[in-house]
């Protein structure tokens, strides 16, 4: 009688722990909609609900704006894909707009064309409707520039919060702009932790002057509100376009684990604070000045197991910069350096990797205004258990462009033979 009951108890739990799982495959069912058109495509978006896979057939789509309007759930996204990813080419005047929520874009190839809006790839459709908890990934976008180098766009655009670019190769813009751009301006935009993750940006021309980042991260407006935005495992390889490949102007950024192959330029926190850049790869020709690695600004930033290899950058793109600062500057120039840690790194083959006080002007000082003089040292900086080894011992490892007295030395190793290293502790 007792196994009796406990068979039919051991029935009913069965049977509702099947039907918790079947209606639970319910909930996230896929309903596959091939589409061949622009006028398909459009119908499919429009009608699209959580969990629908939108599959766009191989070839050319040519002069193509995509509005893609709609709300996924969490886990239950709404797909936009190719119908074999790297063969569906968007080309002509095309461009592709996000609005809603988890929603994923993948395996589109931009190519033989331009945007006619201000950015190839847009996490926003109006200021009131963006983009939020949306991924485009195993995409390319390749010279899809302007047919004037001086109209200036941008590849992809960031909006709203929680979004994603990701798997995805950029190469060739030669048009002014930077090739990634994360806006913050207004509420709906701030502290939005988007990822920018796994992608190659390939080679990026030089432009001659600035604005051509390969990613600018805010502007200095709104450089005091937090982004937390994560830059993490890419490769950037011949980003030439300026002196700025990743220019920083927002707070509570993060850089890890990128590297950064023979690019002319360097990791900047050009405005904005307390930036974590650590485990970055920064790789030169040992010829080359133009090879940059980081350059400091401002406040509260933390650098660390950085490797630093064959740089032979000068000042502003020397393998460690540190700024001079603006006293009570504004926001658009140059903040003072302070509260900054910069440990455990390493520097192999690296022409004078530390210089403190670049960009200091104070010979100009009766030309100059002041709020263009840079006379500001960094403060309160620690600078410790790094280390920094060359095959010229004798060639200097500090420059002191202006006096690096607000900077405490604790346990860094050198192979210096020079007599440059007696004026410093640590």
């Amino acid at each position: 009688m007792l196994n009796i009951k406990m068979n039919f108890k051991l029935e009913k739990v069965c049977a509702l722990v099947l039907m918790l799982f079947l209606i639970g495959c319910t909930n996230n069912i896929e309903n596959k909609i091939f589409v061949q058109d622009s006028d398909q495509l459009k119908a499919a978006i429009e009608n699209a609900v959580a969990g629908d896979i939108i599959t766009l057939k191989n070839g050319v789509w040519k002069d193509v704006e995509i509005k893609f309007v709609a709300d996924g759930e969490k886990g239950n996204p709404i797909v936009l894909k190719a119908e074999t990813p790297g063969k569906v080419f968007i080309e002509g005047v095309s461009n592709l707009k996000f609005g809603g929520n988890y929603l994923v874009v993948d395996g589109f190839y931009f190519r033989n064309g331009f945007t006619p809006s201000n950015a190839v790839i847009d996490f926003k459709i109006s200021k009131d409707k963006v983009a939020n908890n949306c991924t485009v990934r195993n995409t390319v976008i390749e010279d899809f520039n302007q047919l004037s180098r001086d109209r200036k766009d941008h590849w992809v655009e960031f909006w709203g919060r929680h979004n994603v670019l990701e798997r995805s190769y950029l190469s060739g813009k030669s048009n002014e702009g930077p090739t990634v751009r994360v806006e913050i301006k207004g509420n709906r935009n701030i502290k939005n932790y988007h990822k920018i993750i796994n992608n190659h940006f390939g080679p990026r021309p030089r432009k001659g002057g600035p604005k051509a980042e390969t990613i600018q991260l805010g502007d200095s407006f709104s450089s005091m509100s937090p982004s937390n935005t994560l830059v993490a495992n890419n490769l950037f390889e011949e980003c030439n376009g300026e002196v700025e490949i990743i220019s920083s102007k927002t707070n509570y950024n993060e850089f890890r684990n990128n590297v950064f192959y023979k690019s002319e330029g360097s990791l900047v926190t050009r405005h904005g604070n307390y930036c974590i850049i650590d485990g970055n790869y920064f790789i030169g020709d040992g010829n080359s000045k133009n090879y940059g690695g980081i350059r400091l600004i401002n406040t509260g930033h933390s650098v660390t197991n950085n490797y630093f290899y064959n740089l032979k950058g000068e000042s502003f793109r020397s393998p460690l910069a540190v700024m001079n600062g603006i006293p009570k500057s504004p926001l658009n120039r140059y903040n003072q350096v302070t509260d900054v840690v910069v440990a455990y790194n390493t520097w192999i083959n690296s022409s004078i990797p530390l210089q403190f006080g670049v960009g200091e002007n104070l010979e100009q000082a009766e030309v100059l205004p002041a709020s263009e003089l840079r006379s500001a040292r960094p403060l309160r900086m620690l600078v410790a258990n790094n280390l920094l080894y060359t095959d010229n011992p004798s060639e200097p490892v500090i420059m002191e462009h202006d006096k690096a007295d607000g900077v405490r030395f604790e346990n860094n190793y050198i192979n210096n033979y020079s007599d440059s290293l007696k004026q410093y502790d640590g």
